[in-house]
């Protein structure tokens, strides 16, 4: 299980470094795009290792994940929080800068609320990195979050923290 956890933090962290590349690629054929996919699903759901945990408020609820929760630290840089099935994401998908507790734009959240998705990119989206030994980092975070279905906008506010990090 450890070893799948690492291959699958390792290859979020991949994707992550080839997404902000400034080399110029084209997409990927089908075909390849199909072996990425079943990758991702054969890894996805499998890690269970280090503390970790995600909780937010909306609506006077709240929700928690704690199954495999992770994130990349690339050359000082942040990636998105997520547990390892995405229903709870801090970050869009970009490494942010960050400071001890000093907040940045995250733009991107992504929750469940009552078994729905709601997300949104905001510039209203913040995070507040608390502690980062090496080890494990914990934080804040706090914006809003928006159902096409519902057609709602909900304020989030939450907490997070992760021991399994992977340093680029």
């Amino acid at each position: 299980k450890k070893m799948k956890n690492i291959f699958n933090t390792s290859f979020l962290a991949v994707i992550i470094i080839l997404l902000n590349s400034n080399v110029q690629a084209q997409m990927p054929d089908k075909k390849a795009m199909e072996k990425i996919k079943a990758m991702q699903k054969m890894y996805s759901g499998t890690s269970k290792t280090g503390p970790g945990k995600i909780t937010y408020s909306i609506n006077n609820k709240t929700y928690s994940y704690s199954d495999g929760i992770s994130t990349v630290i690339i050359d000082g840089k942040i990636g998105d929080i997520s547990d390892d099935q995405h229903n709870a994401v801090i970050g869009d998908g970009m490494p942010h800068a960050f400071k001890i507790g000093q907040p940045y734009i995250c733009n991107g959240l992504i929750a469940k609320v009552d078994g729905m998705q709601y997300s949104r990119r905001s510039k209203n989206n913040k995070v507040t990195i608390l502690s980062y030994n090496g080890k494990v980092i914990k934080g804040i975070f706090s914006g809003t979050v928006y159902n096409e279905k519902t057609k709602k906008t909900l304020p989030i506010k939450g907490s997070f923290e992760t021991g399994n990090i992977t340093s680029l």
